[in-house]
């Protein structure tokens, strides 16, 4: 996996995805299970092996990309 992305944006679901995906790789270098994982961080199971088997690039561009939402192309009208 790669190292943390250079001049991420400081914004909460970039922020989250960060300390999302060092927290279950440092339970998956312990050798806790995926399901040990999801039951301790309150996530589904197939979340956290997506978190692990992603690199970290993709989940933080992924994130910064969801971000807009549903009414993102209607901001302007609302």
């Amino acid at each position: 996996m790669s190292d943390q992305p250079a001049a991420l944006p400081k914004i909460a679901i970039v922020e989250r995805t960060l300390h999302r995906h060092a927290d279950i790789l440092d339970l998956v270098d312990k050798g806790w299970t995926i399901s040990a994982i999801a039951r301790r961080l309150g996530m589904d199971r197939k979340t956290v092996r997506h978190f692990r088997d992603t690199d970290l690039v993709v989940l933080v561009e992924s994130a910064r990309h969801r971000r807009a939402g549903l009414l993102a192309p209607f901001h302007s009208y609302l």
